[in-house]
């Protein structure tokens, strides 16, 4: 009988412990930090609140993020170093940050690379994905998933239906090789700028027009001062979510297989809302005094006639096989 009470005793006793260690460590939790350039009402936003609340969930409150938007903790490529050296956990940032860490990357802003959603998440959530992350991890960043950022299309102070509408014209490019190569197709004078710089550029007419998202050109009210948005459906823009690899090295596997659980979640919730967003962004631009510009597949195919001198471009020869690749897998 006494046997019985000891046994008793030594489980009860084991249990207790695992439960004060349980609640030991949602008391002292590992504190993550994620930045993103974006406002609270843009979906990157709405993926950053996703994935910190699933962590926080799946960890049972043993990991827990908070988030910094609106550039506070810098801009995007300043939040790519960060994550690099290892200053920062998390980011939400361009796809055209990645190719200053792997020119690999720069297959993706090449115009015209992916065909629709389905084509771009079916390349990227498959091999040729997980190819493209492989590149940047011995540069310090792990790439956990891709986000939906938005299709690329013409926000102007003037209509633009045609290639020849843009030449001459003053426009804002990110920073990257593919989309300074665009601009130079297209005969249009390339203005690289930061995106919160864009605004008062376009009030100003210091920029004629830029290369974005209808998300974007919403959110933070471009259409105020340049209210015409042309659909050319010229690139499928993605955002990678990266971690830092001093971060993540420094989770143990639990955790890191946790990390990795609620980024892809996150994506899915992400992507979902991005796809709403879109919609209803386009919809309010155009009750608010924005002019939506859809083009025939005639002026269409003068766009990607136009892209063709882009990919014989000798600098972007070693990425037309990535690109040739990636074009195979259209629906």
């Amino acid at each position: 009988m006494k046997r019985k009470y000891w046994a008793l005793f030594i489980l009860a006793l084991s249990l207790s412990m695992i439960l004060a260690c349980g609640i030991a460590h949602a008391a002292n939790p590992i504190k993550l930090q994620l930045a993103h350039e974006q406002p609270e009402n843009h979906p990157y936003h709405y993926g950053a609140v996703q994935f910190a609340e699933l962590l926080k969930e799946y960890s049972g409150g043993e990991l827990e993020v908070t988030i910094f938007p609106n550039g506070t903790m810098g801009k995007a490529s300043a939040l790519a170093e960060s994550v690099s050296m290892g200053t920062m956990d998390f980011a939400s940032i361009f796809s055209i940050i990645l190719e200053a860490y792997a020119p690999e990357f720069g297959v993706m802003t090449l115009p015209y690379c992916f065909s629709n959603w389905d084509h771009c998440f079916k390349v990227l959530d498959g091999p040729i994905g997980d190819e493209l992350k492989a590149t940047v991890e011995g540069k310090g960043i792990k790439v956990l998933t891709f986000w939906t950022n938005g299709i690329a299309q013409f926000n102007a102070n003037v209509e633009i239906r045609t290639p020849a509408d843009i030449q001459g014209k003053k426009l804002r490019i990110q920073e990257g090789p593919s989309y300074v190569a665009v601009s130079k197709a297209l005969g249009a004078v390339t203005t690289p700028m930061s995106f919160g710089e864009v605004y008062s550029a376009l009030q100003l007419k210091t920029i004629d027009a830029q290369m974005q998202t209808i998300n974007n050109v919403y959110s933070a009210k471009f259409f105020e001062v340049a209210p015409y948005f042309t659909k050319i459906d010229m690139n499928f823009n993605t955002n990678p979510f990266i971690m830092s690899m001093d971060t993540w090295n420094s989770l143990s596997p639990k955790h890191q297989e946790i990390v990795m659980r609620a980024a892809q979640d996150a994506a899915v919730k992400e992507r979902a809302y991005h796809a709403e967003d879109t919609q209803k962004c386009l919809d309010a631009m155009v009750a608010e005094g924005g002019t939506v510009i859809d083009l025939t597949p005639e002026q269409l195919q003068q766009w990607r006639d136009v892209c063709e001198k882009v990919y014989e471009d000798p600098e972007f020869k070693p990425r037309m096989d990535l690109f040739n690749r990636i074009q195979a897998q259209k629906n």
